[in-house]
């Protein structure tokens, strides 16, 4: 008898939010061991997965063959979405890749994707312009939670078609959060850095995520170190140049940055 695939935490919480009975395609598969975990477990209908690179496209194919999965799971080679036919899956999961790649892909493939129903992605990178590009072409923000992999964190980020906030409801929300991280964050002049304070912030809103704000978990407080501390290397670095392109983005830099401390330490106060 076959070991059964083991995913780790990362993966786990993305098979966690596939639909029960999707047509499943998970694109950048790799080993395909996503789909074969979801197949074993009799959560999906059947799966396409998809891979660009030939290496990891043979080894799905030979770890697909080798369980006898190869009716259910059909492993194809190619870019995105361009493997896949109108209507052939319902659900995507799209996870390990920049979020820059994952909007290019989808970018390419539109009248695929107008018949997928659920996006699960693990964006690393570009979370935040991922989030407002979906919400901006209609999509419904459904779920998104962090976790702690390897010392790392990660966010799974879940959209639907059908159930989820829309991007008007996530602006309200953004407004409100606004006007209690403006009365309880400690800046020096406010007021003349209103506009670069809003900036600051509405880039920290989409990058960490509307519902991961609300959570007040440990994973969230972890975020806003990892957040913090490269940004901080950036802008010693920064006060290095006497050029005032380097200056102006310092000091839009020096506002997210603080930021950010200013609501860990108000979120998650000490003991």
């Amino acid at each position: 008898m076959q070991e059964t695939i083991d995913l780790g935490p990362r993966l786990l919480l993305v098979a966690s939010f596939v639909p029960d009975q999707a047509k499943l395609g998970d694109i950048g598969t790799d080993h395909a061991y996503l789909p074969i975990f979801l197949w074993e477990n009799k959560k999906i209908a059947q799966a396409i997965a998809v891979d660009v690179h030939e290496g990891p496209y043979q080894s799905a194919q030979a770890a697909i063959h080798s369980r006898g999965l190869d009716q259910w799971i059909d492993v194809r080679l190619g870019d995105g979405l361009k493997p896949i036919q109108l209507g052939e899956v319902d659900a995507l999961t799209l996870a390990g890749m920049g979020g820059n790649t994952m909007l290019d892909i989808f970018s390419a493939s539109p009248d695929v994707l107008a018949q997928v129903g659920t996006l699960v992605l693990q964006p690393q990178g570009a979370e935040g312009k991922v989030r407002k590009s979906l919400l901006d072409s209609g999509w419904l923000l459904q779920d998104e939670q962090l976790l702690a992999e390897e010392g790392r964190i990660y966010g799974v980020i879940v959209f639907s078609r059908f159930e989820g906030k829309r991007l008007k409801e996530l602006s309200e929300l953004k407004d409100q959060w606004l006007k209690r991280v403006y009365q309880r964050v400690n800046l020096q002049n406010k007021q003349v850095f209103k506009k670069e304070i809003q900036a600051a912030f509405e880039r920290i809103f989409w990058k960490i995520g509307p519902l991961n704000l609300e959570s007040s978990i440990p994973e969230l407080e972890q975020l806003f170190l990892e957040q913090t501390e490269p940004l901080r290397k950036a802008i010693t670095e920064m006060k290095k140049s006497l050029k005032e392109e380097v200056q102006i983005k310092m000091h839009q830099q020096e506002i997210v940055c603080t930021l950010l401390e200013e609501m860990k330490k108000w979120l998650f106060p000490s003991d």
